[in-house]
């Protein structure tokens, strides 16, 4: 069986999100991330990867806007 939802390196998950990967360690330490609650990730042995429908999912909870005023 095999698992086809792509994984994120710390690395990776900061490009996508738009922060930096130091950013990205410290939310992990400190369960928030841009003022909101850190988007969840695995541990495989020691190696941190980041779920993209995880990432995504806590992307889509800023929405978007179509201009500053709000």
């Amino acid at each position: 069986m095999t698992d086809d939802k792509p994984r994120y390196s710390t690395g990776q998950a900061a490009a996508f999100i738009g922060c930096a990967p130091s950013t990205l360690k410290i939310s992990r330490v400190t369960g928030t991330l841009l003022g909101s609650k850190a988007p969840p990730y695995r541990k495989l042995g020691r190696k941190v990867v980041y779920d993209r429908d995880a990432l995504q999912a806590w992307l889509e909870q800023f929405g978007t806007r179509t201009n500053t005023a709000a």
